[in-house]
Protein backbone atom coordinates (compact mmCIF):
# COMPACT_ATOMS: atom_id res chain seq x y z
CA UNK A 1 0.00 0.00 0.00
CA UNK A 2 1.06 3.43 -1.20
CA UNK A 3 1.05 6.86 1.27
CA UNK A 4 0.56 9.93 -0.22
CA UNK A 5 0.71 13.34 1.34
CA UNK A 6 -2.99 14.76 2.35
CA UNK A 7 -3.76 16.78 -0.73
CA UNK A 8 -4.38 20.16 1.26
CA UNK A 9 -0.17 20.32 1.57
CA UNK A 10 0.91 21.59 -1.97
CA UNK A 11 4.23 21.34 -3.28
CA UNK A 12 5.76 24.64 -2.38
CA UNK A 13 5.14 24.11 1.03
CA UNK A 14 5.97 20.75 1.17
CA UNK A 15 9.41 21.94 -0.34
CA UNK A 16 9.71 24.55 2.26
CA UNK A 17 9.37 22.02 5.12
CA UNK A 18 12.13 20.33 3.63
CA UNK A 19 14.50 22.95 3.65
CA UNK A 20 13.96 23.82 7.08
CA UNK A 21 13.93 20.44 8.44
CA UNK A 22 17.25 20.35 6.31
CA UNK A 23 18.77 23.41 8.12
CA UNK A 24 17.75 22.21 11.80
CA UNK A 25 20.46 19.15 10.66
CA UNK A 26 20.95 16.19 12.75
CA UNK A 27 23.64 14.59 15.02
CA UNK A 28 25.08 16.07 18.77
CA UNK A 29 24.54 19.69 19.54
CA UNK A 30 28.57 21.79 18.93
CA UNK A 31 29.39 23.65 21.94
CA UNK A 32 30.00 27.38 20.81
CA UNK A 33 31.97 29.54 23.17
CA UNK A 34 31.09 33.00 22.52
CA UNK A 35 33.45 36.35 22.61
CA UNK A 36 32.28 39.00 24.82
CA UNK A 37 31.88 42.84 23.40
CA UNK A 38 34.05 44.83 24.69
CA UNK A 39 32.70 47.80 26.05
CA UNK A 40 33.39 50.88 23.87
CA UNK A 41 34.19 52.75 26.48
CA UNK A 42 36.85 51.29 27.93
CA UNK A 43 38.70 49.84 24.81
CA UNK A 44 38.39 53.00 22.37
CA UNK A 45 42.21 54.05 21.17
CA UNK A 46 42.75 58.04 22.32
CA UNK A 47 40.17 57.89 25.48
CA UNK A 48 42.59 55.79 28.02
CA UNK A 49 41.03 52.62 27.92
CA UNK A 50 42.64 49.40 27.39
CA UNK A 51 42.21 47.66 23.77
CA UNK A 52 42.01 44.33 24.38
CA UNK A 53 42.49 41.00 22.00
CA UNK A 54 39.50 38.68 21.35
CA UNK A 55 38.87 35.50 23.02
CA UNK A 56 39.36 32.45 20.70
CA UNK A 57 37.46 29.34 21.05
CA UNK A 58 39.65 26.70 22.15
CA UNK A 59 39.43 23.55 20.45
CA UNK A 60 40.78 20.05 20.54
CA UNK A 61 43.19 18.54 18.11
CA UNK A 62 43.93 14.90 18.43
CA UNK A 63 47.66 14.73 16.06
CA UNK A 64 49.58 11.02 16.42
CA UNK A 65 52.99 10.61 15.80
CA UNK A 66 53.84 11.90 12.01
CA UNK A 67 50.67 13.47 11.61
CA UNK A 68 50.87 17.10 10.37
CA UNK A 69 48.30 19.64 11.63
CA UNK A 70 47.83 22.36 8.84
CA UNK A 71 46.16 26.23 9.41
CA UNK A 72 46.49 25.00 13.25
CA UNK A 73 48.66 27.05 16.02
CA UNK A 74 50.24 24.41 18.21
CA UNK A 75 51.85 25.39 21.23
CA UNK A 76 53.45 22.93 23.31
CA UNK A 77 55.09 23.73 26.47
CA UNK A 78 58.45 22.44 27.28
CA UNK A 79 58.96 20.06 30.69
CA UNK A 80 59.10 21.80 34.15
CA UNK A 81 62.37 19.62 34.67
CA UNK A 82 64.96 17.61 32.65
CA UNK A 83 63.61 13.59 32.36
CA UNK A 84 62.79 11.99 35.96
CA UNK A 85 64.41 9.11 37.21
CA UNK A 86 63.33 6.43 35.47
CA UNK A 87 64.18 2.71 37.85
CA UNK A 88 65.28 -0.03 34.72
CA UNK A 89 67.51 -2.58 36.31
CA UNK A 90 67.39 -4.00 39.93
CA UNK A 91 69.56 -6.95 41.62
CA UNK A 92 70.56 -8.25 44.99
CA UNK A 93 73.29 -9.52 46.86
CA UNK A 94 75.15 -10.05 50.32
CA UNK A 95 76.28 -6.85 51.82
CA UNK A 96 79.88 -6.74 50.86
CA UNK A 97 79.81 -8.78 47.42
CA UNK A 98 79.60 -7.06 44.03
CA UNK A 99 75.71 -6.74 42.64
CA UNK A 100 74.03 -7.96 39.21
CA UNK A 101 71.46 -5.89 38.05
CA UNK A 102 68.71 -7.39 35.34
CA UNK A 103 65.18 -6.12 33.94
CA UNK A 104 63.43 -8.75 35.98
CA UNK A 105 64.43 -8.55 39.57
CA UNK A 106 66.08 -10.04 42.41
CA UNK A 107 65.24 -12.08 45.18
CA UNK A 108 65.64 -11.80 48.88
CA UNK A 109 65.33 -14.45 51.69
CA UNK A 110 63.42 -13.90 54.72
CA UNK A 111 65.60 -13.08 57.86
CA UNK A 112 68.20 -11.74 56.12
CA UNK A 113 70.23 -8.48 55.04
CA UNK A 114 70.59 -7.85 51.81
CA UNK A 115 71.92 -5.09 49.42
CA UNK A 116 69.65 -3.95 47.04
CA UNK A 117 70.68 -2.19 43.59
CA UNK A 118 69.00 -0.23 41.06
CA UNK A 119 69.90 1.27 38.21
CA UNK A 120 68.49 3.64 35.34
CA UNK A 121 68.45 7.19 34.34
CA UNK A 122 68.76 10.02 37.00
CA UNK A 123 68.85 7.62 39.75
CA UNK A 124 70.84 8.61 42.79
CA UNK A 125 71.38 8.05 46.66
CA UNK A 126 69.18 11.22 46.96
CA UNK A 127 65.66 9.54 46.55
CA UNK A 128 63.39 8.30 48.99
CA UNK A 129 62.78 4.52 48.97
CA UNK A 130 59.88 2.48 49.86
CA UNK A 131 59.45 -0.96 49.23
CA UNK A 132 55.37 -1.73 48.79
CA UNK A 133 53.07 -4.42 50.75
CA UNK A 134 53.56 -4.92 54.51
CA UNK A 135 56.00 -2.93 56.58
CA UNK A 136 58.20 -6.06 57.07
CA UNK A 137 61.11 -4.66 54.77
CA UNK A 138 63.37 -1.65 56.38
CA UNK A 139 65.58 0.34 54.35
CA UNK A 140 68.87 1.83 55.85
CA UNK A 141 71.88 3.40 54.10
CA UNK A 142 70.99 4.78 51.11
CA UNK A 143 73.36 5.78 48.66
CA UNK A 144 74.22 6.41 45.00
CA UNK A 145 76.35 4.11 42.78
CA UNK A 146 77.51 3.73 39.07
CA UNK A 147 77.01 0.54 37.50
CA UNK A 148 80.20 -0.51 35.57
CA UNK A 149 78.68 1.19 32.22
CA UNK A 150 78.40 4.27 33.70
CA UNK A 151 74.89 3.75 34.37
CA UNK A 152 73.71 5.78 37.30
CA UNK A 153 72.01 4.12 40.33
CA UNK A 154 71.23 3.63 43.87
CA UNK A 155 71.90 0.84 46.30
CA UNK A 156 70.46 -0.01 50.37
CA UNK A 157 70.63 -2.25 52.43
CA UNK A 158 67.41 -4.24 53.14
CA UNK A 159 66.83 -6.36 56.16
CA UNK A 160 63.73 -8.68 55.67
CA UNK A 161 61.74 -9.15 58.95
CA UNK A 162 61.78 -13.36 59.78
CA UNK A 163 58.07 -13.45 59.46
CA UNK A 164 58.06 -10.89 56.47
CA UNK A 165 55.46 -11.97 53.80
CA UNK A 166 56.10 -14.08 50.74
CA UNK A 167 55.94 -12.25 47.33
CA UNK A 168 56.77 -9.86 45.00
CA UNK A 169 57.24 -6.35 46.03
CA UNK A 170 57.36 -2.92 44.31
CA UNK A 171 60.45 -0.80 45.36
CA UNK A 172 59.46 2.86 45.10
CA UNK A 173 61.63 5.93 44.69
CA UNK A 174 61.28 9.62 44.99
CA UNK A 175 63.15 12.40 44.32
CA UNK A 176 62.85 16.20 46.31
CA UNK A 177 60.48 17.47 43.49
CA UNK A 178 57.86 14.46 43.94
CA UNK A 179 58.62 12.71 40.56
CA UNK A 180 58.41 8.69 41.36
CA UNK A 181 59.58 6.08 39.64
CA UNK A 182 59.02 2.32 40.61
CA UNK A 183 60.17 -1.27 39.67
CA UNK A 184 57.29 -3.30 39.74
CA UNK A 185 57.43 -6.56 41.20
CA UNK A 186 61.01 -6.44 41.32
CA UNK A 187 62.26 -7.53 44.74
CA UNK A 188 60.90 -11.28 45.43
CA UNK A 189 60.41 -11.57 49.37
CA UNK A 190 61.36 -15.91 49.56
CA UNK A 191 61.43 -18.29 52.25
Amino acid sequence: MRKSLPSSLDTRSFALVLLLLAGCGGGSPTPVQSTPSPNPSNTAPGNGGTVTSPVQALRVVNVSSGQTASSIDINVASPGTSAGANAELLGTSDLNSGTTATNSGGVIHRGSTMKVVLFGRALSGSLRITVGGPQDITISNIRSVTATDGTAGVAFDAAVSGSAALGARTVYLRSANDDITAFTGGLEVIP
